[in-house]
C-alpha cells in the first residue's frame, strides 16, 4: 500500500498527541490530520496531571522573581535524576524548548500558568501552575491545558472541510507498512467489537502513552518490572502500553522497560480505601511545604528528595498497620480479604503550607475523601495518633531549621513552609533552646515544643499516601527528531513517537513537570516532523 501524502495520522489524543495534531494542522493548509483515541474523549493521563509544568527563563519566571534557574541547571537536576540513564541529546531538546513549550500554551491558548513550585529533585522554581479561582474552586493544570487543546481541536475540526478528524472510541489494532518498510497508516478498530477499517497517510506518529493503567491485567509491567506488579496505580485504565506492541510489531526497538515510576504519593481515600486506583497528591503539596510522618508521628525523609527516594523511604519505614487504624472504615474496608495500600504515610500541612497550596484545591481534596481538617496541634495529633511530644518536637526541629537555626538532619535545604506559628519572642527563645541543646532527642526541646505546639489553635491538613504506579520511563527507542528507532539505531520511516511511548529521555526516574512539558515538546516536534515527511511519495 502506497502512502497518501500530506496527511498525517496521530494514534492517541493525549497531550503529546493534541501537541502534535495542532503543529502539523497548522504547519500548512495542505497538511490534513486523523486522530485515533480508543476513549470517547481525549486528554489521557495528562487530564490527571497536578504538579505542572517545567519551564525555564519563562515571563512567569521573571515575574515572580527567579533568578537562579538556567538551562544547564535544568539539563543538570533531569540527568542527575536520571542515573545515568537518560540521552543527554533528548535531555537538552526538552530543557531548551521549555520555554517556547510554556509560552505556546500561554499565548496561544490564553492558559493562565503563573504559579510557581520547586518540587523534588530540582534546584529551582521552575514548575508552572494555574491559580486558583477567585471564588477559590481550584484549577487543576493538567486538565485546564488538556480540556483547553481537546476544544479547541474539536472547534477547529468542525470548520476544517475533513482536514482535522477525530476518531474517538476507536482501537488501532496494527500499524501498516508498505513494501519498502515505510509506515503508511493504521488498521482501526471503529468501536468495540466494530468493523474495522484502514486509515492510511503519510506518516503515523505514536502518542498512546504507558503501561501503568491495566492492574493485575498488566502482560509488560508483569514481564519488564514484576517488582511492582500489584501496586495501586494512578493511571486511568485505558494506559495498556498500545503503542508498544504497535511500534514492535514494524521492528521498532525497546528501552528501559524496567523502568517504572512509582508515585510516593498517592491518597488512600476515606471513602473507598481499597480502590486500586488512587489520586495523585499533587507533588506541590510537597513542594509548598507538606511533610510525611511514619506511624510514630516522626519525619524520615527529605519531602523533596527525587520520587524514587521519597519512595523507598515510605516501604522502609511506613510498611506497618499503623496508620490504618486511625482511618475510620479502612479495616473494615479491608475485612473483604484486599489491602488498601502496601506502606501508608501521613501527608501534613501547616496553614502556612495550605495557604501557599491553595484553599481551593484542598477543599476539592477534602470533599474527595482525601484530607482532613484538624483545628489545632492536639486536634492532629489526635487524629493521626500520634504521641504529642513526640510530635510537638518533631515540628520544633523542622522549624528551627526553616528559620535557619540548625541544619536539617535529612539534608533539606528549601522550606517553603513552617509547621507552627513562632512568633519574634519564641524564635529568640529557639535559637537559646537550640544553641544550648543540639542533641535532636533533647528532653528540653520536647518541654518546650509541647508548650509551643498545645497553643497553635492554627489549622492543619492530612491524609494517608501510599506509593503508587505513575509513569513508564521505558518505551520505543527514539531520537530528538522523534523518529522511532530499530535496535540499531536505525529509523523506521514515517514512524514518529512522542510523550510516555517513548523510552530514553528520563532515564530511571522522571523529576515531576517534565512529563506535561515532555508531551509539549516532543508532541510538537512530532507533529511538525511528521508534517514535512508527509509530504514525501516515496
Amino acid at each position: 500500500m502506497e502512502p497518501i501524502p500530506n496527511k498525517v495520522i496521530i494514534v492517541g489524543g493525549g497531550l503529546a498527541g493534541m501537541s502534535a495534531a495542532i503543529q502539523a494542522y497548522l504547519s500548512s493548509t495542505e497538511v490534513a490530520v486523523e486522530i485515533i483515541d480508543k476513549e470517547a474523549r481525549l486528554g489521557g493521563n495528562s487530564s490527571k496531571a497536578s504538579s505542572g509544568i517545567n519551564g525555564v527563563n519563562t515571563k512567569t519566571q521573571k515575574e515572580v522573581g527567579v533568578t537562579n534557574d538556567s538551562v544547564e541547571l535544568f539539563v543538570s537536576d533531569t540527568l542527575k535524576s536520571g542515573k545515568g540513564l537518560s540521552k543527554e541529546e533528548l535531555v537538552k531538546k526538552l530543557v531548551t524548548d521549555s520555554t517556547e513549550a510554556v509560552t505556546w500554551l500561554q499565548n496561544c491558548f490564553n492558559l493562565d500558568l503563573n504559579v510557581l513550585a520547586q518540587l523534588g529533585g530540582h534546584s529551582a522554581k521552575r514548575t508552572h501552575r494555574r491559580p486558583d479561582l477567585p471564588d477559590g474552586r481550584p484549577q487543576p493544570v493538567g486538565w485546564g491545558i488538556t480540556s483547553t487543546l481537546s476544544n479547541w481541536l474539536a472547534e477547529e475540526s468542525k470548520k476544517s472541510n475533513g482536514r482535522l478528524v477525530l476518531h474517538l472510541g476507536a482501537k488501532a489494532k496494527s500499524l501498516i507498512a508498505n513494501p519498502s518498510g515505510r509506515v503508511v497508516g493504521v488498521e482501526v478498530e471503529e468501536s468495540q467489537g466494530g468493523d474495522q477499517k484502514k486509515i492510511v497517510g503519510g506518516a503515523v506518529i505514536l502518542a498512546t502513552g504507558g503501561f501503568c493503567g491495566e492492574g493485575l491485567n498488566s502482560v509488560l509491567l508483569k514481564k519488564y518490572a514484576p517488582r511492582h506488579y500489584g501496586l495501586p496505580t494512578t493511571n486511568g485504565a485505558f494506559a495498556t502500553g498500545d503503542g508498544i506492541f504497535l511500534g514492535q510489531a514494524v521492528g521498532a526497538g525497546l528501552v528501559d522497560m524496567e523502568q517504572v515510576q512509582v508515585h510516593p504519593t498517592g491518597f488512600v481515600s476515606m471513602k473507598d480505601p481499597t480502590n486500586n486506583t488512587k489520586f495523585l497528591a499533587a507533588e506541590a503539596l510537597r513542594g509548598e511545604g507538606g511533610i510525611l510522618l511514619n506511624k510514630m508521628g516522626q519525619r524520615f525523609i527529605n519531602e523533596l528528595a527525587t520520587r524514587d527516594a521519597v519512595t523507598d523511604a515510605i516501604f522502609k519505614n511506613c510498611s506497618d498497620e499503623k496508620t490504618r487504624a486511625v482511618v475510620e472504615g479502612v479495616r473494615k474496608a479491608e475485612e473483604s480479604g484486599k489491602k488498601a495500600y502496601q506502606a501508608g504515610a501521613f501527608l501534613v500541612l501547616s496553614e502556612s503550607a495550605a495557604a501557599r497550596f491553595g484553599a481551593g484545591s484542598l477543599g476539592f481534596y477534602a470533599k474527595m475523601g482525601l484530607m482532613n481538617k484538624a483545628e489545632s496541634f492536639n486536634a492532629l495529633a489526635s487524629a493521626i495518633g500520634a504521641d504529642e511530644r513526640v510530635l510537638a518536637g518533631e515540628f520544633l526541629r523542622y522549624d528551627a531549621a526553616f528559620h535557619g537555626i540548625t541544619s536539617e538532619k535529612y539534608g533539606k535545604t528549601v522550606f517553603p513552609s513552617p509547621m507552627l506559628k513562632v512568633s519574634a519572642e519564641n524564635k529568640n527563645k529557639l535559637v537559646e533552646l537550640f544553641s544550648a541543646h543540639e542533641s535532636s532527642s533533647s528532653t528540653e526541646i520536647e518541654d518546650e515544643a509541647i508548650k509551643l505546639a498545645s497553643g497553635d489553635k492554627s489549622t492543619f491538613y492530612w491524609g494517608i499516601i501510599t506509593p503508587s504506579l505513575h509513569y513508564t520511563m521505558g518505551g520505543l527507542l527514539f531520537n530528538s527528531n522523534t523518529q522511532v528507532l530499530k535496535e540499531d539505531g536505525s529509523p523506521i520511516s514515517g514512524l514518529y513517537a512522542a510523550g510516555e511511548v517513548t523510552g530514553g529521555l528520563h532515564g530511571a526516574n522522571r523529576l515531576g513537570g517534565n512529563s506535561l512539558l515532555e508531551c509539549v515538546v516532543y508532541g510538537s516536534e512530532a507533529g511538525k516532523q511528521a508534517a514535512v515527511f508527509s509530504k514525501s511519495k516515496i
